[in-house]
This record gives structure tokens, C-alpha cells and sequence, in this order.
């Protein structure tokens, strides 16, 4: 099979997943509480700044850790922002399970 043919039957099936699906719908109810959006966005950009400084070998500033956990909190409390969250998490974890079986052969070839 052709490597590009591949890549658009992925794409093809990365659209119609659950997992895109159930982020589609979770974003369209998040998208009518501007104020659980605004705490659902800060808490994704504090999140992806302490995984950026863990991935680049830096201590988490704590209060960094603090504000993340207040943040959580919070949105634990709204479920609309929670079950958004939910269907995030569950399509990066595809996202990054597809990323691996196809960065795997790449790194067997480079001796990584």
C-alpha cells in the first residue's frame, strides 16, 4: 500500500473517531459558557507550560503547579468544562498513540 494512500485513510478515520466526535460535540457545548471556556483555556495553557518545562528537563515553578490545581478545581465544579476536558485528554491520547506508531519506525532507522 501506498504511504500517501495511508496517510488519507488516516486522516479519514481520525475524522470519523469517537474521540474527534465526542471533542466536536464537548467543544459546541463549551463554546455557549464563554466563562467555563475562559477557565478551560487558561487551564490548558498553564498545563501545556508545566509540560513544556518537565519536557525540558526545568523545575515546575510551584506556584505554576499551585495555579494548575486551583484551576482544576474549578472546572471540576462545571461539568460542561469537565466533560470537555475529558474529551480532550482522550483525543490527545489517540493523537499521541498514533504519533508513536508512526514516529516508531523513524526512530528504529535513526538508532534513537
Amino acid at each position: 500500500m501506498n504511504v500517501y494512500e495511508c496517510a488519507d485513510e488516516l486522516a479519514r478515520a481520525i475524522r470519523e473517531s469517537h474521540e474527534l466526535n465526542k471533542l466536536k460535540e464537548a467543544k459546541a457545548v463549551l463554546d455557549k459558557d464563554a466563562d467555563a471556556k475562559k477557565m478551560v483555556d487558561g487551564f490548558l495553557k498553564v498545563s501545556q507550560e508545566v509540560e513544556i518545562a518537565k519536557y525540558q528537563g526545568q523545575d515546575v515553578d510551584m506556584a505554576k503547579q499551585d495555579k494548575l490545581q486551583q484551576l482544576y478545581t474549578l472546572l471540576s465544579l462545571n461539568s460542561d468544562a469537565q466533560n470537555y476536558l475529558s474529551a480532550f485528554m482522550r483525543f490527545q491520547m489517540m493523537m499521541g498513540d498514533i504519533s508513536k506508531a508512526i514516529s516508531d519506525p523513524v526512530k528504529a532507522v535513526m538508532g534513537e
